[in-house]
Order: C-alpha cells, then structure tokens, then sequence
C-alpha cells in the first residue's frame, strides 16, 4: 500500500507544474562530540511547540542532517546517539524560507541523561546567498502602521523605497498594491504570494489581497539575488504566510478608532481635513482535533471617512473674463507687454492682444457654459483650494485548514475574500477640481489547497493549487450630465458613462470626467504548482516547474463623452485658447469597449545547495520562463508594419495586420524561448565560528512583456476598427465632427492606434552582490554589502509615427506647428498640402522593449532579535538610479501632471537623451524601527506603578532624499503635437541654463526659476529644450510614527491592550513636488502636501 501511495504522489506531482515557492523553513547543521569530532547516525528530531508535528532525519558519516519543509513556528530540536546523553534545545523560531544553522554538541554519557539548551537557531543562514529579511509576527501586531498595511514593514528593509507621491496619486487605487521599488526595479515588477501562491495582481501590478495584521504570522521579502524557485518578476518577492491553528484555542478582537480630534490641520487645508475611521476585527483558531487537524479564522472591517485636500490652479478673476493683463507684470506700453515673453498672441490672427484682452465677441458660447465647471479662486490669484471628503468601505475574511494525514502527508486548505467599496470627490484619473466623483468597487477571492508528501526524511514533495479572482470596478461615474446640455452636438459612445466631457487646459484645472473608464476588470487566474526537495549527500536539490492561465475580461470606455485638450495655442495661453473656444485636438472612443484577454505562463527550474564543506557553500540553479504574449478571445488585435496589407482584413489600410496575416501569431508578437535564467551564489564562512560570512550572488531575472498599470489592456482595447479613437486637429469646439462621426466599426481618418512593438520582447533584469554579515553575541547582526542590478529592454510608450520639422516661415510664423502635425507624420499618408480629414494615420503609440536601468548601491542594517525587551532594525541605503523611464503608464489618465515624469519622450528621434536619474531614486534612506518594552515596574505595587509600569514604546523613523523630477513645457515648441492614446501631457522642455536645484526651497519657489529658459515658439521652431530627465531634485522626507502599548492581564491566557498611536509625531510638514509645468502661473509653487499628525488608539483582547 505503500508503495502505491509513494508511486501515486510521485506521478501526482510529476503532472503539476509551476514553481512552488517555499513556505516552510530548513534546519540544517552538524552533530560534534566534545572534541569537536563529527557524530555519524545520530537521530536529530524537530518537534513544532503549536501543533505536535515532528520530523526526524539521521547524521551523515560527514556528522550533518537537515530537516525539510518544517512549518514555521516554534521548535523543540533533540538529538540521540549511541555513547551521548540526549540533547535539547528549546526556543528555536522557523521563519519562512529559512535555513536555520542548529549544530548540537553532545556530552559523553548515558542516553538516559539529558543536555537542555534554551537557545534560537544563529542569526546567520549559512548557506542562503539571496537577500532579504523576514518580518516576524510581533513587528507585524506592534509597530505602528498607518492603516494597518502589511506592506509598510517591506520599507523597513534596505534597497526599498516607497512609490512617490506624484505616482500614487496619478495611478490612484490601481496603484495601491504596488507597494514599493526594489533595488533599482519598477514598482510593477515586485512578486506577491500568500502562503506560496500567487497574490499578484496581472493587470496592474501589486498585490491584490491584504489580510490583516493579526492574521499573517510572517512574511518574508527577498530583495535580491532569489533563488532558481523564485521568479516571474525582475524586482524582489515578497512571500506572507498566514497564521495557522494549534493544539489551543486562541484569537484576538480590536477596534482601531481615528477621528480628527486630535490631528493636525494639513498645511494646505484651510480647516482641518474631517476623518472618521474604523477598523476592527477579530481572529480565532484551534484544533479540531488534536495533534492532527487545526483551523484558523479572522474578519477585519474598515469604515473610513477622509477629507483630502486639493489645491489647484484656476484662472483668476479676470482670466474668467477674458483679461490675461496679469501674465504681464511688466506692464503695457501702447497695449503692448514691455516683456514680449509675456505677450498674449493669437498664431493663426498673426497679431497680439491688444493689453492682454481677449475681446468679449470672441468667447466662445460653449466655454461660457463650462465656466462654471472652474470653481473661483480662494486661495490666491490662481488658486483654489478645497478639502472634500472620500468614503471608503472594505470587509474582509478568510479561513485556514491544517490537516496531518499521517505522519507522511500533511493537507492545506485557505479561501480569503475581500470587498470595498469606495467613491472619491476628486479624481485622480478626471477632474482636479469637485463637481466629477467616481466610484470604485473590488471583489477579490482567492483558494489555495496543498499537499506535502514525505517519500523519506531526504525526499519531500509539495503540490499545490491555487485560484485567484479579481473584480475590479474603477472610474464608475456619478456625474452624468450630458454633453448636449452643455452645448456639444455630438453623443456619448457609451450609455452607461454618459457624462460631461473631459477638459484638459495645460497649467491649469482640467474638469470633466475622466478620459478612461469606467474599467471594469474580471481577472481569473488558475496555479498549477510543484516541487521535489531531495538531500543526497553534500547536495540539497529542488525541482519544480509549472503553468499558469490567465484569463481577462474587460470593458474600458476610452474618451466616451469626448477629451478636448487646450493648449498655448494658437492663443499663447492655454486658458484663453479655451475661451476662444480653439482645442488644439478632440479625440472620442468609438465601438466596442469590450474584450476578453487570455495568458499563459509556464516555468521549470532546478536548485542545488552544495555544501562543498563546513564553511563553504555554493548556490547554484537555473530557472526556464514561458510566458506567452497576451491573446484575445476573438482576435481583435492589430499590429502596425507600415507598408504592410492585411490579409485577414483586406479593407484595413496598409500598414494594420491582424493575428493570422503572414508573421503575425495570436498574440501579435512571437513567444521568447529563450528565456533562460542562471543563478549562482557562494557563502563561505571564514572564521568556521559561524559568526562571519561572506556571500556573492548573480542571477538573470525574466517577467512577462508589459508588466504595469494596465498593461495587458493597452494592445486590446486600441485596436482599430473594433474600437476606433478618431482624432480631430484643431476641431470645431460644439461640433468636433461637423455633424459626420464615423461610424462604429470603420476605420477613421486619421487614425489613431496603440498597439505593441513587432520586436518586443521579454524584459530581464541583472543581479549581482557582495555582502558581508557578522553576528555579534546571540541577538545582534550587522549586514553590508553592494549591490547592483541592471534591467534591459523594458517595456515603454514610444510615438511610432512621429512628425517630421518643416522648416520655414510663412507670414511670419512657423509652417510646422501642432495643427498640422498629422500631417508631418512619416506614416500620414498626406501632405501639408492636404486637409488632415484626409490623413491616414495620426499618433501612434506602442509598447516598446528598449529602455533600460541600472542600479549600484550601499545597503547596510543592523538588526537585534527581541531579548531582554528590545529589538530593532535599522536599515541604511546610499545609492543610484539611471533609467530611460521609470515605469509603464506613468501619467495613466490623471488630471495633472503630477507624477514628475512623463511617459513620452521629449524627441521621438531621440530616445537615448532621455536617460536620467529614476523616479524612485533615493540618494540617502534610513529608517530605524524599534520595539523597547520599558524595564521599570513591570510588577506593580501601587497605583502610580500600575499606571506608568509595563508599557512598551514601538516605532518608525524615516529620512530620505527627494525624488527627481522633470520640468515641462506644455508650448509645443518643437511641432510634434499631440499623443492622446499615451499621455494627454506635454513631453516638451524648456532649456536649461543654470542649476536649477539652487533655488529658494520655499513653498512658493522651489527651484532656481532662473536656470530656466522657455523656448520662443517662433525663435526656436523645431527645437527641443536641453534641459535633461529628472534633473531637479523635490523636498525631502521625514518621517517618526510612534506607538505605545499596555497589556492589562485578565487572567494566565487573557489579556486587554491599549494602544496610542501617532502618525508623524512632530508634524514635520512632508511637501509634495512643485507645479512642474512651466507655462503655469503656478509654475515652480508646492500644492500638496503628505497627511499631517494622525492619532490613533486601539483596544484589543487577546485569549
């Protein structure tokens, strides 16, 4: 029977095959008598305190054991041999994906007598080359937490920075999972997983669910350098184990309660911002029966009510009534600027206004009816500040089933849910201003069911199944008041989002509801995973391998009640081309907003740890990606070779292929089969001490062809004529299509597209590291090392059709201008001397595989293992950035350009020029996180002592330089004109004369305004600015939360706990980046701000 079971588990997991990462721990070590000799056929068993599990395996003739794929918890380790008394020790702690070093040396004597220790396993891992750190379950419950987020404990490790600010917000809540950068990789190319299985969010990046706190018992986040077993991902992974029932009932229940009572007023908010939050929940688990079958539970709710502020740039008062006087400090000699830079000019009229005064005649009568959409100025001149109030409701629960089959076979069940339910005033993908909320919905589940099967102490198999569902609802509107009431003659193309166009004024408030949406996401994702762990004498192998499907389905409105953008042109103020009622272009999506996308994803690897000898350990693995390029269920995508007929749609215009045409597979570009990734490490101790190791690592890591916001959806949706977007240059402001859209399933001119690159391929990334560690006493552990990464042909935005300069002049101004960009394209298919009704293509983006990144840097901690009432972490990162784009999809749809950085290069012809300083750039980091349970009157004898006796101070403390940023000229000086279908924003800048990062540093003026020179559009036709990506440099940031926590005893097994916790405790004033668009009367002005002093306390009981 045995046999047959072994036979059948093996062919079980022979059929199963993704990788399946680890989520146990190793111990591993060396059984010496007294004299240092090795013991050979010692029995070393590790028996788990919660649950009675056990694992025995026997010494080698060279004294070594391991012990495999042990559930992380705490264990008692005894080792018996012929001729030694029987050792213990008690007190040694698993943590996920840890190989503990637990070496016993036993005493001559009687097997009858007993040696206990009571000591943890050493610090040091002996054999393990990857890096990363394990946050254990009482950082988890007792570090302050803003929000209780699993995912703010990953920043404590070293190489780790937080999203900017500017991205959060322009990505809003599809960016919410992403986390945090690594080591120099984009924020989308982290891995999640829960208990081993895939918790990563294929649409946009990130992690998808977030249990609470309470319920995780650790997680660990390998930041560099993992392991064959680990991958799908070029940044780091970042692995939760979920906690698990015992042999004794236990639980917890909280209330985390905030309002504003207590806060500080936020810097740029007129009257403190509201907050009214709850969060509360309980967990529960035990046995269902004893030694043999455990069940954990818990539920967490969370009402939140938020103000956030706004402060925003308005026209101001005069502006509303035509009268730009303002722009012109100088003042007018003869109804001329005396600066002429600050001139107000109509292009296309070839003459200026006279004293900046847009005549009352030529306001356009529909702008008059939009006016109202921009709320009056109140905060200065042009600006306008608002605090409104966001409205968050999330429920979530889950449920674990331990159960040991027989000491052979041990079963894993867990289902986890989440649902939330949100609705924002102020949009960060629609207007800046109130008047056009959205409404948000999730639905996320996610089951997983394991098997680990022992063949022999030396041979452990795992597979494993799990499912992952995610709905995501973004962008629902609220507003739905029709285009027709405001004066437009054309119709919404897509009934449900019917609503007032979106607006965008470049330097200004853009209003509307958002270009995208609403987004309505259904993503199912099926895991199919194994592994086999096999020691054979120095050797410990591991071989996995697996498949993955994915499966999409979508409907995302794209500009379905029109996107009008106003530029400094033809009025050399983007504002008074709006009055006058002359956009520069008017896009509109039209047909089919849905699509059903599949992916799949295989991957093989093998890992050896060879334990060349007692000091001396090398890493070596080698790992095998096949992701597929997404496909669609009905083949409606399109590539763009021009010159190229269609086969398959023989009324495209040349230039449009479609899956089945000649070269072209189902997912547009062909599948890499050659993604191969080697990793090779070494560790060697060179004291034999155990106290000092040395370890170097290399490895090369693959992930799918456009990971990020939105990735998989971009080809999809954009094809032509499923959907078309036609674009209109220069249009009639009420009737962009003069009374003719084209018809739903046609081919418009011109043409606009956003497709893939032919020659995109897999993006990889380059690790490599040299890391010294060194154990000082029991609990203290010093780290340091360099580490370095380079990514190559990462995915970004590229304008595939660029404009080519006309040079001349005609009348005095320029022949090439934003108006007839379309038709200076290489691919337009028309002439200046055409109309650009007749143009065949316009923009036309794609995702390409060309840019790259590299990073160096110190990483140093120092780390103490709670003993004696203190732990801590303190964590140092002094490092450098370059990349040619610091994510995919940065400005997504927000309503401003806020992110710092703009996905579209400045020259389309020159790509090169646009390497700098990353995003996520982080010269100097530290952060320091303590736990010091204060050591007086911890037994009370009186009140006082009661009162002030037994607490325990947790907290956080952060600096960190500022972020790199760009500055933009929303004047399209060099004619390229518009890219709607990749950013509504100009890539333009001005030139740069000086340093721009000696400036004042005041919230008014934060950089050297002078080191700035705005191109003439006239002058300089055709030209590019020479200021660099990311050359200046935002505020710096600096943080302190601070906790404190007191347990009132109720009895041996019950207890209350008070908590106070506060959130930036000095209420250092964090600054966002300033208004980068120079065209802007608030260019270079600091708007926002991060959140002020919050105060939160907390109840908790615990059984």
């Amino acid at each position: 029977m045995n046999v047959v079971r072994n036979v059948l588990g093996f062919v079980i997991l022979s059929c199963v095959n993704l990788s399946a990462q680890q989520i146990t721990a190793n111990i591993r070590g060396t059984v010496m008598d007294p004299s240092g000799a090795v013991v050979q056929g010692a029995a070393v068993t590790a028996r788990q305190a919660e649950t009675g599990l056990s694992r025995t395996a026997t010494t080698d003739h060279n004294g070594n054991y391991v012990l495999l794929e042990l559930p992380i918890g705490r264990y008692r380790l005894q080792a018996v041999a012929k001729g030694f008394q029987e050792y213990v020790q008690e007190g040694i702690t698993l943590n996920v994906n840890e190989t503990a070093s637990v070496s016993p040396r036993l005493v001559i004597g009687s097997e009858k007598e007993q040696v206990l220790v009571s000591a943890d396993a050493e610090l040091i891992e002996p054999t393990v080359t990857s890096l990363g750190k394990v946050v254990q379950q009482r950082e988890l419950v007792d570090l302050p937490l803003n929000g209780r987020n699993f995912s703010q404990l990953g920043l404590l490790q070293p190489g780790v920075v937080p999203l900017t600010p500017g991205i959060a917000e322009a990505g809003g809540s599809l960016r919410d999972g992403q986390a945090y950068a690594v080591n120099g990789q984009r924020p989308e190319s982290n891995n999640f997983l829960i208990d081993g299985a895939n918790n990563f969010n294929g649409i946009d990046g990130g992690f998808v669910l977030k249990p609470p706190v309470d319920a995780i018992s650790e997680f660990r986040i390998i930041t560099h350098s993992a392991n064959a077993e680990f991958g799908n991902a070029l940044g780091s992974t970042t692995n939760i184990i979920t906690r698990s029932g015992t042999n004794h009932i236990h639980g917890t229940l909280w209330e985390f309660l905030r309002n504003d009572a207590l806060d500080a007023n936020n810097y740029f908010a007129q009257t403190k911002e509201p907050l009214k939050q709850n969060q509360f929940g309980a967990t529960i688990g035990g046995p269902i029966k004893k030694d043999k079958t455990f069940y954990f539970g818990f539920y967490e709710g969370f009402r939140n009510r938020q103000g956030e502020t706004a402060l925003t740039t308005v026209p101001s008062l005069k502006q509303r009534t035509g009268d730009f006087s303002e722009l012109c400090p100088e003042g007018f000699t003869g109804g001329f600027c005396n600066n002429p830079a600050h001139q107000l000019f109509n292009v296309f009229a070839n003459a200026p206004y006279s004293y900046n005064q847009v005549p009352e005649e030529q306001i356009n009568s529909v702008s008059q009816n939009l006016l109202s959409f921009f709320p009056l100025p109140n905060a200065g001149t042009n600006l306008f500040s608002t605090t409104q109030t966001l409205s968050n409701n999330t429920d979530q629960f889950g449920v674990k089933i331990d159960h040991y089959l027989d000491p052979r076979d041990t079963l894993n069940f867990r289902y986890m849910f989440n649902q939330l339910s949100q609705v924002d005033p102020l949009s960060p993908g629609g207007a800046s201003v109130p008047g056009f909320p959205v409404g948000e919905g999730q639905r996320a589940q996610n089951f997983v069911a394991q098997e680990t099967h022992t063949f022999s102490p030396s041979l452990i198999a795992v597979a494993r199944f799990s499912f992952l569902r995610n709905k995501f609802l973004f962008g629902e509107r609220e507003n739905h008041q029709t285009p027709a009431s405001l004066g437009f003659q054309y119709r919404p193309s897509l009934d449900i989002a019917t609503g007032p166009p979106f607006i965008q004024v470049n330097g200004y408030a853009s209003v509307g509801d958002p270009i995208t949406g609403p987004r309505n996401t259904y993503e199912d994702v099926f895991d199919y995973s194994g592994s086999v762990i096999w020691v054979h004498g120095k050797h410990a192998l591991k071989f996995g391998g697996g498949y993955q499907h994915q499966g999409i389905n979508v409907l995302q409105g794209i500009a379905t009640n029109g996107f009008f953008v106003f530029a400094p042109f033809p009025v050399t103020d983007a504002f008074a081309s709006f009055l006058t009622g002359q956009p520069v272009v008017f896009l509109q999506g039209i047909g089919n907003f849905s699509r059903g996308i599949r992916g799949n994803n295989a991957n093989a690897y093998v890992q050896d740890t060879y334990k060349v000898s007692s000091r001396f350990t090398i890493n070596a693995g080698l790992r095998y990606e096949l992701p597929e390029p997404y496909t669609e269920i009905h083949n409606r995508l399109s590539l763009f070779e021009p010159g190229k007929q269609s086969e398959v749609m023989p009324n495209a215009p040349a230039g449009l292929l479609y899956p089945g045409d000649p070269g072209v597979p189902a997912g547009l570009i062909p599948t890499d089969m050659k993604a191969f990734a080697p990793r090779f490490g070494i560790a060697w101790d060179p004291t034999g001490t155990g106290k000092f190791l040395v370890t170097s690592s290399y490895g090369i890591f693959y992930e799918p062809y456009y990971t990020g916001q939105g990735g998989p959806l971009q080809s999809p949706i954009s094809a032509p004529p499923f959907l078309g977007t036609p674009q209109v240059s220069l249009p009639d402001f009420a009737d962009p299509f003069n009374g003719n859209p084209p018809a739903p399933g046609t081919f418009s001119k011109p043409l606009t597209n956003l497709t893939l690159s032919p020659t995109l391929t897999l993006p990889y990334a380059q690790d490599w590291d040299l890391n010294v560690q060194h154990s000082f006493g029991p609990d203290l552990l010093f780290e340091v090392g360099y580490v370095g990464t380079k990514g190559t042909r990462l995915p970004r935005f590229i304008e595939a059709n660029p404009a080519v300069f006309v040079p001349g002049y005609l009348d005095g101004q320029p022949i090439s201008n934003s108006s007839n960009a379309d038709q200076r394209r290489l691919y337009s298919g028309c002439t200046l001397a055409d109309s650009p009704s007749t143009c065949q293509y316009s923009s036309t983006g794609e995702i390409a595989g060309i840019a790259n990144s590299s990073y160096n840097a110190l990483e140093s901690s120092l780390r103490k293992r709670f003993n004696h009432g203190l732990s801590f972490l303190v964590s140092y990162t002094w490092s450098k950035t370059i990349d040619d784009v610091s994510s995919l999809n940065i400005t997504g749809s927000a309503a401003k350009p806020v992110a710092g950085e703009n996905d579209l290069a400045q020259d389309p012809f020159n790509l090169k020029a646009e390497r700098g300083l990353s995003l996520f750039d982080a010269r100097n980091r530290f952060v320091a996180s303590y736990e010091w349970a204060l050591p007086f009157w911890t037994h009370a004898q009186n009140w006082y002592q009661w009162g002030l006796g037994g607490w325990q101070l947790n907290g956080i403390a952060t600096l960190m330089s500022g972020t790199p940023f760009t500055v933009f000229d929303s004047n399209d000086v060099a004619a390229q004109g518009t890219a709607p279908e990749i950013t509504g924003f100009s890539a333009q800048r001005p030139n740069l004369v000086g340093n721009s990062n000696n400036g004042p540093r005041k919230v008014s003026s934060w950089l050297n305004a002078d080191a700035f020179q705005r191109l003439d559009l006239t002058a300089n036709a055709g030209q590019f600015g020479t200021e660099g990506r990311n050359v200046n440099v935002g505020p710096a940031y600096a943080d302190w939360d601070f906790g404190a926590l007191k347990n009132f005893k109720v009895t041996e097994s019950k207890q209350f706990q008070f908590r106070a916790e506060m959130f930036d405790i000095l209420n250092r004033t964090n600054f966002r980046l300033p208004d980068s668009d120079i065209s802007s009367p608030t260019f270079n002005h600091i708007l926002a701000a991060e959140a002020p002093r919050q105060v939160q306390f907390a109840l908790k009981f615990m059984y």
